[in-house]
């Protein structure tokens, strides 16, 4: 059995949380269970949300 993959969600990293993500700029990413982020970064929260369906639906096709 493979393992479950982590839920992804939809979050804003604001200029003075960059740091705090490893990501080099603010916008919205897609981070996992584990508060790392997967995606991103996105100028709006339904981009995101639309590639978090898409990466999810990709990554279903591939098990």
């Amino acid at each position: 059995m493979l393992p479950s993959s982590p839920d992804l969600f939809a979050a804003h990293v604001a200029e003075q949380d960059v740091g705090d993500y490893c990501v080099s700029e603010p916008g919205w990413y897609a981070l996992d269970d584990a508060e790392h982020v997967v995606l991103g970064p996105f100028v709006s929260l339904a981009e995101c949300e639309r590639n978090i369906r898409d990466h999810e639906r990709t990554k279903a096709l591939k098990h």
